[in-house]
C-alpha cells in the first residue's frame, strides 16, 4: 500500500460569542485538516496546529508506506516542519494503518485499559456579560446538571477576578465537584504563586499553566511553593521537548495534546518518558471531531494508577465551547452521557467525515 496523495484544509470555525482566557479572546477558531489517500481506496483523516508545505508533503509523504510512520516523521521533522503540521499527517496515517488491519487505534497502541473514560467539562471563559460571577456560576451549575463530576475554569485575569470568581464557582458547585483551573501561561512566577496560595484554598484539582510553557525552574518553584497539583505541557511540540519537564518532575500532570506534540508517533514516546518518571499523564483537547476521538484513543491506551489511593480518575478534557467543527464535523459526533465518553471502537479513528461541514469551514 501506497500513499498516493494528501490534501489538506485550512479551517477555520466563527465564534459567535467570543471568549477569553487569561492571554487572549477567541473570535475565530483555525485548524489543520489532513486527508492521507492511499492507492488501496484507504483514506485517513489527521487534524494539526498547522499544515505542512507541499514540498515536504511531496518528497517524505507521497510514494511512502503509511505504516512506516517513523520514517515520514523523521523526514518531515528533517525539512523543518513543525511537530503541530506533523501531527495532522501522522494521525491520519495511524487512521489508514486501524482501517488497513480494521482495528481502532488504541488496540495499535497497545489495547484499552477502559471503554469509557469520565470527562470533565471545560469551559467558564471569561465573557463580555454585566456580572462575570453570575455568569460562571450559572454556567458551573449547569455542568452539574448535565452529569459532569468534574470541571475547568479558566483564570489568569489578576487576583481580584480570580480569587473571587474561583471561590463563587466552588460554592456554587459543592464540594464533591472536581475543579481544576487553568491560566493558558498568563502569570510569572511571583503572581502565579501569591494568587495561587488564595485558589487552592477552593480543593483543587491541579492549576493549570501558571506561567510560560517551557519554564522548567519557575514551575518547579511554583510547584514546591503550592499545595496543589501543578499541569501544563499543552503546547509543546516533539518528545525531546518533553525531556526536562518530565526528568526533572517539574509537573505532577503532564498534557500534551496529539494535534500539537507530534501525533501518536510522539505521543507514545512522551508517555513513556512520563510513566518511567512517575508523572501522570491527562491529554489535552480543544479541537476538532478528529482530535476529540484521537484523544479517546490516547486515554484509552493509558495504563490504569497501580496505586488504589489515586484521588481522580483518568480524565477526558471534554471543550464546551462553541465549535461546529468539533460537533458537526463527524456524521456520528462523540457526545458524553452524564459526564461519561465511549470510546470508539470502529476501526482507525472510528469516525467518518462530514464533508459538507468540511467543506462549509475550508478557506480557499
Amino acid at each position: 500500500m501506497k500513499i498516493i496523495d494528501v490534501k489538506t484544509y485550512p479551517t477555520v470555525y466563527p465564534v459567535s460569542q467570543p471568549f477569553s482566557n487569561g492571554m487572549r479572546t477567541t473570535r475565530q477558531r483555525p485548524f489543520g485538516i489532513v486527508e492521507v489517500i492511499t492507492d488501496a481506496g484507504i483514506t485517513g483523516w489527521g487534524e494539526g496546529t498547522g499544515i505542512a508545505p507541499r514540498t515536504a508533503i511531496q518528497s517524505q509523504v507521497i510514494g511512502r508506506d503509511p505504516f512506516h510512520t517513523e520514517v515520514i516523521w523523521d523526514g518531515l521533522a528533517y525539512m523543518g516542519v513543525d511537530a503541530g503540521a506533523i501531527s495532522g499527517i501522522d494521525i491520519a496515517l495511524w487512521d489508514i494503518m486501524g482501517k488497513a488491519l480494521k482495528l481502532p487505534i488504541h488496540t495499535l497502541l497497545g489495547g484499552a485499559f477502559r471503554n469509557q473514560v469520565q470527562a470533565y467539562a471545560t469551559g467558564l471563559f471569561r465573557r463580555d456579560v454585566p456580572d462575570h460571577t453570575a455568569a460562571l456560576t450559572a454556567e458551573a451549575k449547569g455542568y452539574t446538571d448535565a452529569g459532569f463530576k468534574a470541571m475547568k475554569m479558566k483564570v489568569g485575569f489578576g487576583a481580584d477576578y480570580d480569587i473571587k470568581n474561583v471561590a463563587a464557582v466552588r460554592k456554587a458547585i459543592g464540594d464533591k465537584i472536581l475543579l481544576a483551573v487553568d491560566a493558558n501561561c498568563a502569570y510569572e512566577r511571583s503572581s502565579a504563586i501569591a494568587i495561587g496560595q488564595h485558589l487552592v484554598e477552593n480543593d483543587l484539582l491541579w492549576f493549570e499553566e501558571p506561567i510560560s510553557s517551557d519554564d522548567v525552574e519557575g514551575y518547579s518553584e511554583i510547584r514546591r511553593a503550592l499545595k496543589v497539583r501543578i499541569s501544563g505541557a499543552e503546547q509543546l511540540r516533539g518528545h525531546r521537548a518533553f525531556r526536562r519537564m518530565v526528568q526533572e518532575r517539574a509537573l505532577d500532570i503532564i498534557q500534551p495534546d496529539v494535534c500539537i506534540c507530534g501525533g501518536f508517533t510522539e505521543y507514545r514516546k512522551i508517555a513513556a518518558m512520563a510513566s518511567a518518571n512517575h508523572v501522570r499523564v491527562i491529554p489535552h483537547m480543544f479541537g476538532t471531531a478528529i482530535r476529540l476521538a484521537a484523544t479517546l484513543h490516547m486515554l484509552a491506551a493509558l495504563p490504569n494508577s497501580p496505586r488504589s489511593h489515586e484521588p481522580f480518575p483518568t480524565l477526558l478534557e471534554y471543550d464546551m465551547s462553541e465549535n461546529a467543527l468539533r460537533t458537526e464535523l463527524a456524521l456520528e459526533p462523540v457526545r458524553h452521557n452524564a459526564g461519561m465518553v465511549a470510546i470508539p471502537q470502529a476501526p482507525g479513528l472510528g469516525l467518518e467525515i462530514n464533508r459538507d461541514v468540511l467543506a462549509k469551514y475550508t478557506q480557499s
